[in-house]
């Protein structure tokens, strides 16, 4: 979840569908949107309670569809229960910007971790998901994963940002564009 005073986000909801819930209520928030940056079960989890809790509207790549529409394939290999596969609203496709009564959020696409992978920049703040990490990046052994698309990717749409922008990833601390440009191993020139 993200929220300030006037606007609040769902991005990436991959589980505890309850907590979140629990969240909202207690922040007497309205979120405007669920918003995903790819679609893994870690990343989706959630999104059919939260449709059924609040009917939030899901935004999702186009080129993540078929991962999303195969999420049970990978429930049945990890030995998890099925989940819902939430039914997308809308779809993102090229790099775009949203407006939500005034919020702009820039949909970035930086493919690689899996084919449709976007980031979301919402007032100095990058939601990226699993393509860039405090320190590493996402993983590309996956469906739909191409480690050269993905170096493009963040060197390509992520690196230009300038170096204040605070990274929220899908995984562990966050971090700041000026930070990884300046330790990250994975991006450094040999």
């Amino acid at each position: 979840m993200i929220w300030n005073n006037t606007h609040s986000f769902i991005i990436d909801p991959g589980g505890d569908s309850n907590r979140i819930i629990d969240i909202i209520k207690s922040n007497d928030l309205s979120p405007s949107a669920i918003l995903n940056t790819h679609a893994h079960l870690d990343h989706i989890g959630a999104i059919s309670q939260l449709i059924k809790f609040g009917q939030y509207p899901f935004y999702l790549h186009i080129d993540e569809i078929k991962l999303l529409n195969s999420a049970n394939e990978y429930t049945v290999m990890f030995g998890l229960p099925n989940i819902d596969i939430p039914k997308v609203d809308n779809i993102l496709n090229d790099t775009s910007f949203i407006d939500f009564d005034g919020c702009g959020i820039e949909v970035l696409e930086t493919p690689g971790h899996t084919s449709g992978g976007v980031s979301f920049l919402i007032d100095g703040h990058l939601f990226t998901g699993d393509t860039l990490f405090s320190g590493s990046i996402g993983r590309t052994d996956l469906p739909g994963g191409n480690l050269e698309t993905l170096l493009n990717s963040i060197h390509s749409k992520l690196m230009d940002l300038d170096d204040s922008v605070i990274i929220h990833s899908g995984h562990g601390p966050d971090t700041s564009i000026g930070i990884e440009k300046r330790t990250n191993p994975f991006l450094q020139d040999d």
